[in-house]
Formats: structure tokens, C-alpha cells, sequence
């Protein structure tokens, strides 16, 4: 009974207890009221039923005098719109009546919801009650048992001292062990930074080691590729090698020739300077001045190329210069159909002088073919006014 009374102090079922009242109120008050407005109404309308039939019987007497007859006329009009509005007051009664019948419902069910929900209530405390019994028929058991335990108490009281001692004794072991569980925690934090950075270290070497394996798989393919124009070369060279040995006996067989032809090359060179004396010399004066006067070229063609300036002047200097201002400058010479830049200063890259390059000059500009060497060939310098 104890158990039963303490679970009928607990917070839920005070909640459902109280709900429950609440319930149980709220419907006899709905019904209370709902009975007095319904009698109320009935009472105000047995009323107006009398007055109305008074009214009548007073409207009956009155039809016997003709000078009452408008008047009772005007108070029967009046009992009759008093017995419209009764009968919409007790129209709207019954509305209000049966919303409270709806509402009166609603609470049934939710007070039918809240006796199943005691009726389990009660059901939770047979079964605590049966509980509290048995655990009554425990506590008996256990009683027993705690006093042949209070027998082996005092045997204990020697052992229980030596355990505290031990206590104690584990007590320091513990602090003890808490301090280099502490210094363990610190050097174990050390260790995962270090390992941290270990596997950086690794990741990073591992990336470092995949580069390199693939640099050396590129590299073995460079070898391979190297080795077979190596093994190329050593058969070129040995058939070159062959190749000189031959031409070598041809050169002693033909070496007498060249010698003979070497004299009849020294002779014609003298008569070739001699006939380009002759034609220097009847080549019109304006002609070689034009020569010597300085032109500036320039590329007018879409590409990398484009706006680079060459100016030939007429002390045998050139400058060329690109569009973003880099000059390069040195010696030049221009005939036989070759353009020839030497001595060069400046920024040029990649690209050896003397530089010769095949050029067809015509009025308009120059155009460079290409050659081995000649950095501008295929361009076409057109001349700037």
C-alpha cells in the first residue's frame, strides 16, 4: 500500500487524476448551465405564449369596440415580433446546446481515454503491490542474511584495516601512476606530432618518389631511344669511316687535278675581278648612291612577328627592333643575293652570327628565305617611308 500511494504521487498520475476532475467538472457545469438556459427559455416562452394569447383574447374583447381596434392591433404586432425574437433566442439556444452536446462528447471520450488510462493505473499498482509482497518476502530473506553477515562482520573488522592500509598503499600508487600517465599523455602528444609530421614527411616523399619513378620511367624511355640513335650513329660513323678511307684514295688520285684546277680557278678569279671592275665601273652614279643611303624596313604581315623594324644604314650598321622595344644591333653587308649580320650587341637568344640569309631585294622591300641558322627567314620587310 506504501508503494501504491507513493506511484499515486507521482507526477503523471496527478496530471491524469487531475485532468480526470477536470473532465468531470467542466460537464456537469456545461450541463448545469445548458439545463438553466434551456428552462429559462422554456419559462420566457410559456410566457410570451401567455401574453400572446392574452394579447389575443384582450385583441378579441377589443374587436367588440371599434375605437380599440388600432390599438390592440399595434400591441398584438408587438407580442407577435416579441415572440419572433423568443422564438430565434431559442433557435440559438439550441445551436449553443448542441455545440455544447459536441463539446460534452469530446470530453466523454477524453474522460473515457483517461479511465482506461487509471484502469491500467490500477492494473500497474495490483502488479506493484504483488511486487512490493515479494520484495517484502526479499527484505525477509535478506534480513536473514544480514544477520549471519554481521557474524562474519567482525571477522572482516581485521581484514577491512589491512584493506585500508592496502588502500592507502594503492592510494600513493595511483597518484604516483597519475603522474606518468600524465607525463605519458605529454610524450604521447609529442609522439603524434612527430608522427604528424613523420607522415607529412612521408606523404610528401611519396609524391616525391612518384615523380621520380615516373622521371626515370621518361628517362629509361629517353636511354632507350638515346641508345638506339647511338647504335645508329656507330653505324653511320662506320660506314662514314668507310666513306672517307675511299674518298681519301680518290683525293690522292684527284689531288693532281685539284691542283691543275686550283691554277685555272686562280686565273678565272683574276678575270672575274677584272670583268667586275669594268662593270663597277659603268654603273650609273645614282644608282650607288642610292646604295649607300640607310632604309628601314619593317614587317607588316599578322603574327609573332609583326612591327619588328630593320634599319640598314649606309655605314654598313644595322639596328633591328621589336615592338616591345628590344634593340639589337651590329655590322651587315647586303649583295649576291645574301644578307649577312655580324658583330651583333643586344639581346638575341638562341640564335649564332655571323648569321647569312638569302634575300631577294626588290622596290618595295626585302624578302628573307630560309636558310640553316637565319632566325628571320620567311619574314617580308616592307620598306618604310
Amino acid at each position: 500500500m506504501a508503494d501504491l500511494s507513493n506511484r499515486l504521487r507521482e507526477p503523471l498520475v496527478l496530471t491524469v487524476l487531475i485532468i480526470a476532475v477536470a473532465g468531470w467538472l467542466a460537464f456537469v457545469a456545461m450541463w448545469i448551465n445548458s439545463t438553466g438556459q434551456n428552462e429559462q427559455l422554456r419559462a420566457d416562452m410559456a410566457t410570451l405564449t401567455a401574453e400572446r394569447d392574452a394579447a389575443q383574447q384582450n385583441l378579441a374583447e377589443r374587436e367588440e369596440t371599434s375605437g380599440a381596434l388600432d390599438s390592440a392591433r399595434a400591441e398584438l404586432a408587438s407580442v407577435e415580433a416579441e415572440l419572433v425574437a423568443a422564438n430565434n433566442q431559442l433557435e440559438a439556444a439550441n445551436q449553443d446546446f448542441e455545440a455544447r452536446n459536441g463539446e460534452l462528447e469530446s470530453v466523454s471520450q477524453s474522460l473515457t481515454a483517461t479511465q482506461e488510462e487509471v484502469a491500467a493505473l490500477e492494473a500497474r499498482a495490483e502488479e506493484a503491490t504483488a511486487s512490493v509482497q515479494e520484495l517484502a518476502a526479499r527484505q525477509a530473506a535478506l534480513q536473514s542474511e544480514i544477520q549471519s553477515s554481521s557474524r562474519q562482520l567482525n571477522d572482516v573488522g581485521s581484514r577491512l584495516e589491512e584493506a585500508r592500509r592496502q588502500e592507502e598503499t594503492a592510494t600513493a600508487n595511483v597518484a604516483q601512476l597519475a603522474d606518468e600517465a600524465a607525463e605519458a599523455t605529454a610524450s604521447l602528444a609529442e609522439t603524434q606530432s612527430r608522427l604528424q609530421s613523420a607522415r607529412e614527411e612521408l606523404t610528401a616523399a611519396q609524391d616525391e618518389r612518384a615523380e621520380l619513378a615516373q622521371q626515370a620511367e621518361a628517362a629509361d624511355a629517353d636511354l632507350a631511344a638515346l641508345q638506339e640513335q647511338v647504335d645508329e650513329l656507330t653505324t653511320q660513323r662506320n660506314r662514314l669511316e668507310e666513306d672517307v678511307q675511299g674518298y681519301q684514295e680518290q683525293l690522292q688520285d684527284l689531288q693532281p687535278q685539284v691542283e691543275e684546277l686550283t691554277q685555272t680557278l686562280a686565273e678565272r678569279s683574276r678575270e672575274l675581278a677584272e670583268i667586275e671592275a669594268r662593270i663597277a665601273s659603268q654603273v650609273p652614279e645614282d644608282d650607288a648612291e642610292r646604295t649607300q643611303q640607310s632604309q628601314t624596313f619593317e614587317v607588316m604581315t599578322e603574327g609573332e612577328a609583326n612591327g619588328l623594324r630593320l634599319t640598314l644604314g649606309e655605314d654598313g650598321r644595322f639596328e633591328m627592333q621589336d615592338r616591345t622595344g628590344t634593340l639589337v644591333e651590329g655590322d651587315y653587308t647586303l649583295g649576291n643575293g645574301e644578307l649577312v649580320l655580324s658583330e651583333v650587341t643586344g639581346y638575341v637568344g638562341t640564335a649564332s652570327f655571323p648569321m647569312t640569309c638569302p634575300v631577294q631585294e626588290d622596290a618595295a622591300g626585302l624578302a628573307i628565305g630560309m636558310a640553316e641558322g637565319c632566325v628571320i627567314g620567311g619574314l617580308r620587310f616592307e620598306v618604310r617611308e
